[in-house]
């Protein structure tokens, strides 16, 4: 297993649950939270990312015959049950912050728009070369 293309999604997924553990009083005012559902879209940007770098540090492991052929669906089903996590976390175990239906329905739409982005990206020539 190649760890070290796997390692950006692991960091990322550390950074995103150090985000979600920051406690409710802890988070600054900001006039953004007053754009509607800027929090969805924060989320789902959020698990864009994840979505796209746990793609690529799949299809970059040397069993190709396993990652190459299952690497989409890998990436969806870690980042939908994480997504799901994150937000049971926040909902049980975190101070001033609560789990939403809403939120684990962005960061899926955000996990399932990044993996698809690699696959565009994988078919566009000038993304080809950096991607295989």
């Amino acid at each position: 297993m190649r760890f070290w293309h796997l390692l950006p999604a692991i960091v990322w997924t550390i950074v995103i649950f150090f985000i979600i553990a920051i406690p409710g009083s802890s988070i600054p005012e900001s006039p953004l939270f007053l754009i509607p559902h800027f929090d969805k879209i924060i989320h789902a940007a959020i698990y864009l990312l994840l979505g796209l770098l746990l793609t690529y540090g799949f299809a970059k492991q040397r069993d190709k015959k396993f990652f190459n052929r299952n690497k989409y669906t890998l990436a969806i089903v870690f980042c939908v049950l994480y997504g799901i996590l994150t937000e049971l976390i926040q909902h049980f175990y975190i101070s001033g912050r609560s789990g939403e239906l809403a939120d684990v329905i962005a960061n899926i739409s955000g996990s399932l728009a990044g993996v698809l982005l690699y696959y565009l990206m994988k078919k566009d020539h000038r993304f080809k070369k950096i991607l295989t």
